[in-house]
């Protein structure tokens, strides 16, 4: 119950929401419709104090896996370091600074000392 709460109260917060996947089931990850299902089946209690607009599973769907795409959490290194520019690179486009300069981030992100793309 501790991460539907957490994630009640993330949503009821009204604050931007990135949803991070982990696939590793060795790392207590799951297939995207492992998780789905999961919600479905136990996101239903009536409206929790901490999210009172709550509608149900279906609502909580679209939240976490329809409205953005989930980042894939990937723990080889050269991928983890994608996986976190992913994560900052959405940071980025909710702050107040680049809200107004969304086209500085259209290159996305450089972490120094990184190698650049092969061809």
């Amino acid at each position: 119950f501790n991460c539907r709460r957490e994630l009640y109260t993330a949503l009821g917060s009204n604050r931007p929401f990135i949803p991070i996947h982990e696939a590793d089931v060795d790392k207590g990850g799951a297939s995207i419709a492992a998780l789905k299902a999961e919600c479905r089946e136990h996101c239903v209690e009536t409206a929790p104090p901490a999210y009172p607009s709550y509608d149900g599973p279906d609502e909580m769907l679209a939240c976490v896996f329809e409205k953005v795409e989930p980042i894939v959490w990937v723990r080889v290194n050269a991928f983890q370091l994608e996986s976190l520019k992913a994560v900052a690179l959405r940071m980025l486009l909710h702050s107040p600074y680049y809200a107004s300069r969304l086209a500085e981030l259209d290159a996305g992100l450089m972490v120094p000392r990184q190698p650049g793309p092969c061809a």
